[in-house]
């Protein structure tokens, strides 16, 4: 876990001080577009029935994942999980039925708790130091305490187009690990030119 601290600090200045600048907007997210966000939280919500099942959104940041959720009628037991304490005050602030927590998911001396779906949306893109070593690790443990199925995005090796800085990983590497981990998977690259998500199920 040490290996990712110096980004995981990074990742809460940068994403504190877009909180201070933005307040609630796609700005603070580093989204391109509105739209762009909705359709990843579109194609995550297809991994399964979510009706009524418990939900974890690790790096859950505004808690925009929630107020899709709400809009679209899901009914959920969700918690939302953030490294950066401004993001989860917010969060709590716009949504204060949901239970919003900052937390490292990868820090092990936190108590277990298992969700029938465990998902996250663009936590990777700021990663500079063993970005595939974190990614896999943070899958690993997603999975572990998933009941049903976990599910992620992240940024694509296939893109044409990149901004610099960003990170960008091979869909098909990340397939491979993530066979490693169960059989049942699913790679999803047909909803976005620079983008993939992955399902992985029990």
């Amino acid at each position: 876990m040490d290996r990712w601290l110096k980004d995981n600090e990074r990742n809460v200045q940068l994403y504190s001080e877009l909180v201070r600048q933005h307040g609630v907007d796609v700005r603070t997210l580093g989204w391109g577009s509105l739209e762009s966000q909705t359709r990843r939280f579109q194609v995550l919500a297809e991994i399964g029935k979510l009706n009524g099942a418990s939900v974890l959104d690790v790096g859950c940041g505004l808690g925009d994942l929630y107020g899709w959720m709400k809009k679209k009628r899901l009914r959920v037991r969700y918690t939302g999980l953030d490294i950066t304490p401004q993001m989860v005050k917010m969060a709590q602030e716009r949504f204060p039925l949901a239970g919003f927590r900052v937390g490292d998911l990868l820090d092990r001396s936190q108590p277990v708790v298992r969700y029938d779906f465990v998902l996250t949306s663009g936590i990777f893109t700021h990663r500079s130091a063993f970005r595939s070593e974190f990614l896999m690790a943070m899958v690993k443990r997603m999975f572990d305490i998933s009941k049903h199925a976990a599910g992620f995005n992240c940024l694509s090796g296939w893109a044409e187009e990149r901004e610099p800085g960003e990170f960008h990983a091979d869909p098909l590497k990340v397939l491979s690990l993530c066979r490693k981990l169960t059989s049942r998977v699913v790679l999803r690259h047909d909803y976005h030119p620079r983008d993939f998500t992955v399902y992985l199920y029990r």
